[in-house]
């Protein structure tokens, strides 16, 4: 409803309303993709990215931005769907634009770059390309040290986050060099896991799946001393599942 009030606004006003529709479609192809309606999530994704497009030919500084974090959910969107090349050519260009920008304004946008340039590796990995995707995961994760030794609040959580998307792309080849940031992973997001159980439990999951597969695959025995703490706490959050 919110799409169709604001298709309506901004045919007749499109300078004020554009913005606000691209914002809708991607709201609204964010809650398909949720639903497995994943065609359709594209084709909304996919005119998000030809408006924002449009507006930041007109005023970069405003909306090349939003074009940027547009590029990042089409890509998303096509890696569903297993159109992967497509998937990589808007993580790529999504990178070139939010590095533009921290270059101009790095207070504002390293967090968005350091963002992105998960994204691209994981499109990278996802086609095989890890000797590529290695490098913008281990860049991720210098942005993020560096942005967590100033706000650790605010991006320690992202910090883990990097280093198991770096620990995942080892893992594939090189699995005993995966662990250790897997390990530093676990242990950064376990303060916040036990303050914020269910906002944090996915990435936590995520996480130790990842080590413990990587433990798995390299023929060694995983730190019980690290693991302990994290299966207390999933236990003690919903008892009746044993993670």
């Amino acid at each position: 409803e919110a799409v169709r009030i604001y298709r309506q606004l901004a045919q007749q006003r499109p300078d004020a309303f554009l913005p606000d529709l691209a914002m809708s479609l991607n709201n609204l192809a964010a809650m398909l993709s949720a639903l497995g309606r994943r065609e359709e999530a594209l084709a909304m994704a996919e005119e998000a990215v030809r408006i924002r497009r449009q507006l930041a030919q007109q005023r970069p500084d405003a909306f090349l931005p939003n074009l940027a974090m547009s590029l990042n959910n089409l890509a998303n969107m096509l890696s569903a769907l297993g159109r992967r090349d497509e998937a990589l050519a808007m993580a790529e260009e999504a990178v070139r634009i939010r590095r533009r920008l921290a270059q101009q304004r790095p207070e504002a946008f390293l967090p968005d770059l350091a963002g992105s340039l998960n994204n691209l590796a994981n499109m990278l990995s996802a086609l095989g390309r890890r000797e590529e995707a290695l490098p913008q995961a281990e860049e991720s994760v210098r942005i993020y040290r560096q942005l967590a030794q100033q706000r650790p609040d605010a991006f320690l959580p992202d910090l883990a986050r990097s280093l198991m998307v770096r620990g995942s792309i080892l893992s594939e080849d090189r699995s005993c060099e995966a662990m250790d940031p897997l390990a530093e992973a676990i242990v950064i997001l376990t303060p916040f896991f036990s303050r914020l159980p269910q906002a944090h439990a996915a990435l936590m999951q995520a996480i130790r799946d990842s080590y413990l597969n990587a433990a798995k695959a390299s023929g060694v025995a995983p730190d019980t001393a690290l693991l302990e703490p994290v299966t207390a706490i999933f236990e003690r959050v919903n008892p009746a599942e044993r993670p």
